[in-house]
Order: structure tokens, then C-alpha cells, then sequence
């Protein structure tokens, strides 16, 4: 039932969609929020007010996908994890397959996300550019099982495009990992820039970067705060 309910959410209108998957499925779609043309299978859903999911994105398996005010996942991201009742894992205690989005935190376009245990972005981090994979199950080769490990983005920190981050890793609050880098550890410093395979610290970054003072504001909400100005103009 719930597949075929799934597969009906692509071709139903924006506001149906909210509709049936907040009636049929007992997500929780806020009326401000954005639900695109995307297949999702997944027990919880939480989208919060001006939250954006995109459309052509793929997500399976998930214990819960959550999206707090104003985040957003872009396009064509594939997102998918070993359900809880997978038997490769039994050992591992506490492990959530789940995907949380912080307030305006983003996740871009193409990306490949394994939330077999917990992916979080903390408020305002991101996840930018391209193809980068975030891998919370791995194999421990002294022992030759499988083990998982969540993943962390810390808050105004950015990930640029096309990196790897291994199971178990963390990216600190106001920092920016270089493209093409390879995080295998928990990374410690903030206000730092951090490059290559490992990703280690390279230089400092001045805490007044205008990244990191992003504005709680999304693009929805920019866009409905210009029009209300443009109005106000025109009225005046």
C-alpha cells in the first residue's frame, strides 16, 4: 500500500501530494513546504514551514527524513539506507536510517547519501556543487563485519563539491572542506579550511566570512518578502 501510494505522489498536482501523504502515509508536510516529484519511501517524514524537497530525487529505506524550517534538498539526489531489519547489522546497537536537516540547511543536486546510520546537517550547513557521497556503513576488516557510524555536518559549515565522508566522521561548525576531499576522520577545529585525501587543516578562515551570518531566511521566504516589498512600492 504504501508503495503504490509512493508512486502515486509523482504524478499528483503539489498541493494533492501534500494532502494524500499527510492523510494515507501520517507524514508531517507543513502548508508552507514544497513537495516535489520525488519517490520516497520512508516510515517518518517531517517538513517544516518554507522546507523544500525537490523533484527526481530518490529515497529508500529510511527510518526518517526530517526537515526543519526552511531546508531545502535539491534534485536528482539518491538517498537510501539498510533497512533497521537488515541482518548485516543486528550487532549494531542504537542506529537510526535516518536523514536530518537542520533550519536552512541545503543539500544540492546529484548527490549520493548512504543513511544506513543518522546523516545530520546542523543549521545553515551544507552540503554544495555535486556527486560528493556521505557513507555511514562500513566494513571493519579485523573483525569482517559490517558497522555503521553517523555523520555529522556541523552548523555554517560547507562541504564543497564532489567529496567523500566515511562512516563515523564530523565536519565542525564554520568550517569549509575543499573539493574533492576525503574526510576519514572527525574533524576538531572551527573557523578552519580543511583539503585533501585525508582532509586535514590547511589555513584559518576569518570568522566574518558572510557565509557563516547567513540569514534565517529561505528562498521562499525571500522570494514572498521581495514581492511584499514590491507591492508596498507600487501601493506607495
Amino acid at each position: 500500500m504504501r508503495l503504490a501510494i509512493a508512486v502515486l505522489l509523482l504524478f499528483l498536482p503539489a498541493r494533492a501530494r501534500r494532502a494524500v501523504a499527510n492523510r494515507f502515509l501520517g507524514w508531517e508536510i507543513d502548508a508552507e513546504a514544497y513537495l516535489g516529484r520525488s519517490f520516497v519511501m520512508a516510515d517518518k517524514v517531517v517538513m517544516r514551514a518554507y522546507s523544500s524537497l525537490g523533484s527526481w530525487n530518490v529515497i529508500r529505506h529510511l527510518d526518517e527524513l526530517r526537515l526543519e524550517r526552511g531546508a531545502a534538498i535539491g534534485t536528482r539526489n539518491h538517498i537510501t539506507a539498510h533497512p533497521l531489519s537488515a541482518v548485516i547489522f543486528s550487532h549494531v546497537r542504537n542506529r537510526r536510517a535516518s536523514l536530518v536537516l537542520g533550519a536552512y540547511a541545503k543539500l544540492t543536486d546529484a548527490h549520493e547519501i548512504d543513511c544506513s546510520d543518522r546523516v545530520e546537517l546542523g543549521t545553515h550547513a551544507a552540503l554544495a556543487g555535486f556527486r560528493s557521497q556521505i557513507l555511514t556503513h562500513s566494513l571493519d576488516l579485523a573483525r569482517d563485519r559490517q558497522t555503521t557510524g553517523p555523520v555529522e555536518l556541523g552548523e555554517r559549515c560547507a562541504v564543497m563539491t564532489g567529496c567523500i565522508l566515511l562512516s563515523g566522521t564530523r565536519v565542525p561548525p564554520r568550517s569549509i572542506v575543499s573539493a574533492g576531499s576525503v574526510v576519514t576522520t572527525k574533524l576538531a577545529t572551527e573557523l578552519t579550511f580543511y583539503r585533501g585525501n585525508p582532509a586535514e587543516p590547511v589555513r584559518e578562515l576569518p570568522a566574518t566570512l558572510k557565509f557563516f551570518h547567513r540569514e534565517d531566511l529561505s528562498d521562499a521566504e525571500r522570494y514572498y518578502r521581495a514581492l511584499g516589498e514590491a507591492e508596498a512600492a507600487t501601493r506607495s
